[in-house]
């Protein structure tokens, strides 16, 4: 908008003081506008009504009629209604401008006006108004493209009549391919998931009898040699008869229909001449369907449609489909069924094994706790007799320690299956690791005082606090460092302790016995013992590691063994709550 072609535009200016006609007009004038000046409202009425401008700017306070009439009036004339209206004035209240907008303004200017204001408001009402006439013409555009358009299609309407029957035909025969489509696809969803022959049986047969209008549908379970045949589900109209269950046995062991099942053919037919037990069935037209799996021959599917009717291609098209989602599901629920009764004897044997193990427990317990006390009793008759003390006293300590070491092996045995039951309910407490693990480690050095370890304790300062059951957290702490302590050769044993997204990472460390990939992949596993030539501190039950990691496990962690830089490190991982 830099050149006065660009600008120009015809505009009608309203005010009734001169000097204000004469700077806007020049204004306007000198940035390429065509102006027209009225001094009153009767006047810019008259001029717009014989040559009407594009944009109008129009003063509010003028003597004959005010600005806003003359607005009116323009506005109620069909020929001046469209022409975009300024209103120019000194009044500057918020209720003048809304009465302005309200008669039928776009905009407004407050006097004394700014040139570049003026110029602004202006050319942005003309590119508008350009806009509006270009939305028109494409509007006209538009109308002239849809008479063409309905020319066309009054034309096409013609041609499409031609081929209406076809269409009507064809429509018919795809509709009912759908229909047939989706009722295999509902009688598949019902089926799929079953796990019951009944309900597979039910569902399959009721949907083939009320899609195919049938009047009657049986299923029959059967094998090869039709040594054993049971009708599985049966489906009789309202309006039908029932068939005696004897006659539909016969019928199914016609040497002829069965010998064609066994091919994994169907076979549609009608009895003609029927013996007795048989003369029922001649009033329908009868379709047989076997079903199969990749392993036998389950059964077939028998359908009975009223005399006169028989079974078009689209409907033995559709029954052989539903045969074969029958055979699929039939095989998933007899898996089912077999995997159930295998798991119920596993969890027999499960429950056998947990009572065994809770009952030799137990058992075990209270003769040794037995054997513990009449030891102590024989150590305080013994201290009298001073002859005896020496050989005796050392007999009765291999006896206690060895009770000892039952007993713990008892309770680890006890332990474990609590956990594996998970029967023991997290009593949850809020600790702070740097002291809890100084604590814990301080314990330790004390019980193993004469032969103490060499401990290697590593804090990360900004460890944060940790929620988690003491007594368990306590219990891995310290098989952990037994166990270190145990295979350990030089007696160095390292602890380190950090937090990483939101976890505790917690590691025991040692060097000493050697051990390889595939041993790491069994220490955590129930009575293995990592082989300790070296060391002279007795071994271990077996249980301590598997009762570490089921203790982990209870707490919501994780625990992991590798082998890193010639040291065995096993790693916790806990949630910090």
């Amino acid at each position: 908008l830099k050149s006065k072609k660009n600008h120009s535009g015809h505009i009608l200016l309203v005010d009734d003081t001169p000097d204000n006609l004469r700077l806007l007009a020049k204004i306007l004038e000198t940035n390429g506008f065509k102006v027209r000046k009225t001094v009153s409202g009767k006047m810019a009425l008259q001029s717009a009504q014989i040559e009407p401008p594009e944009l109008i700017l129009l003063d509010i306070n003028m003597p004959d009629l005010n600005g806003y009439e003359v607005c009116q009036q323009l506005k109620s004339n069909e020929q001046t209604a469209h022409i975009p209206i300024i209103f120019i004035s000194a009044l500057d209240q918020t209720a003048d401008k809304i009465k302005a907008f309200e008669n039928g303004g776009i905009d407004y200017i407050t006097k004394p006006f700014q040139e570049l204001e003026v110029l602004a408001r202006v050319k942005n009402q003309f590119i508008i108004y350009h806009q509006q006439q270009q939305l028109l013409a494409k509007n006209q555009e538009l109308q002239e493209e849809i008479r063409e358009r309905q020319q066309i299609e009054a034309r096409l309407q013609e041609l499409n009549s031609i081929f209406e029957d076809q269409v009507v035909e064809r429509t018919s025969q795809l509709q009912r391919s759908l229909e047939f489509e989706e009722r295999l696809k509902r009688i598949t969803d019902e089926v799929r998931d079953r796990l019951d022959e009944e309900q597979i049986w039910q569902a399959s047969v009721k949907e083939l009898a009320v899609g195919l209008e049938l009047e009657l549908c049986h299923s029959v379970i059967g094998d090869r040699e039709l040594k054993t045949c049971t009708i599985a589900h049966e489906y009789t109209r309202d309006t039908s008869t029932p068939l005696d269950k004897a006659s539909i046995i016969a019928l199914v062991r016609l040497p002829e229909s069965h010998q064609q099942l066994l091919q994994g053919l169907s076979v549609q037919f009608c009895l003609c001449q029927p013996n007795s037990i048989l003369q029922e069935h001649c009033r329908y037209t009868i379709l047989a369907c076997p079903i199969f799996d990749d392993q036998s021959f389950l059964g077939s599917l028998w359908l009975f449609k009223a005399e006169g009717k028989s079974f078009d291609e689209l409907e033995v098209r559709l029954i052989l489909q539903v045969s074969n989602q029958c055979a699929i599901a039939l095989r998933q629920a007899r898996l089912y069924q077999a995997a159930q009764v295998q798991v119920e004897e596993l969890q027999k044997l499960n429950q056998l094994k947990d009572n065994f193990l809770r009952t030799i427990s137990l058992e075990l317990r209270s003769p040794i706790t037995d054997i513990q006390s009449l030891s102590q009793v024989l150590a305080a008759e013994i201290s009298n007799n001073e002859a005896l003390v020496s050989k005796a006293s050392e007999y009765l300590i291999n006896l206690q320690q060895e009770c000892d070491r039952q007993l713990y092996f008892i309770e680890n045995l006890l332990d474990l299956q609590y956990l594996e039951a998970g029967i023991c309910p997290l009593q949850l407490t809020t600790i702070d690791l740097h002291n809890w693990i100084p604590y814990i480690l301080e314990a330790f050095v004390v019980q193993h005082q004469e032969q103490p370890p060499t401990l290697k304790v590593q804090i990360d300062p900004e460890l944060p606090l940790l929620t988690t059951d003491i007594s368990c957290f306590e219990r891995v702490l310290h098989e952990l460092l037994q166990n270190a302590y145990r295979y350990t050769s030089n007696g160095d044993i390292s602890i380190a302790a950090c937090s990483r997204s939101e976890k505790i990472h917690l590691s025991v460390s040692y060097s000493g016995t050697e051990v390889s990939k595939s041993e790491l992949s069994q220490i955590f596993d129930k009575f293995y013992r990592v082989p300790n030539h070296k060391s002279s501190i007795p071994s271990n039950s077996g249980l301590e590691l598997a009762i570490v990691r089921k203790l982990v496990e209870y707490l919501g962690g994780s625990i992991d063994v590798e082998l890193r830089a010639g040291q065995v490190c096993f790693t916790v991982i806990l949630r910090i709550s």
